[in-house]
């Protein structure tokens, strides 16, 4: 039984976990994997997609009218989310980041973006404008990659990346939207 059908389509790089040094290194060794493709998106491990989010993800940037959108968010939780059967999207709801706060105490102490509870989307049609990007999902077009590259230099960082590529892209003039 083949695991993965179109594994001749997808690029990666395997690396000894002893050689790691954290997810924006790592991340960054994907975006050097980047090859003038039209689209690039990124995505967290553990996201599972519904059927034909890539056309509907190309259908929602087209839809803001914006060269620099970049559809970017916390993704849904699975449960209750995917069809079974058909593998489409049971939800409707749409959720935004709109809330940070810093969590944790002392050296610990970080700042953290908050996400509304989801419910009906207000605006219909197009995604929706808010203000952080988020490391879980990202949907842009491929000029993100190069113009806001992640900095190979922050070892070990996990808490800190989506405020760097967040700011880093919005004074480059990327807008983020939710889906």
């Amino acid at each position: 039984a083949v695991v993965c059908p179109r594994l001749d389509l997808i690029d990666y790089y395997e690396m000894e976990a002893k050689n790691a040094v954290g997810p924006v290194f790592a991340r960054h060794l994907g975006h050097r994997m980047y090859r003038g493709e039209y689209f690039a998106a990124q995505s967290d491990a553990h996201v599972r997609f519904v059927q034909d989010w890539d056309v509907a993800a190309v259908v929602q940037w087209k839809s803001a009218k914006n060269e620099m959108a970049v559809l970017t968010t916390y993704l849904s939780d699975l449960q209750n989310s995917i069809d079974p059967v058909t593998h489409k999207a049971i939800r409707s709801g749409r959720p935004i980041m709109c809330q940070s706060d810093y969590e944790g105490s002392g050296v610990n102490k970080h700042l953290r973006h908050g996400q509304q509870p989801e419910g009906p989307a207000g605006i219909h049609g197009e995604p929706t404008l808010h203000p952080f990007w988020a490391a879980g999902f990202s949907f842009a077009r491929g000029h993100f990659i190069v113009n806001v590259p992640y900095d190979q230099y922050l070892p070990m960082i996990f808490q800190g990346e989506e405020i760097s590529m967040g700011l880093r892209g919005f004074t480059y003039g990327y807008d983020y939207y939710t889906p």
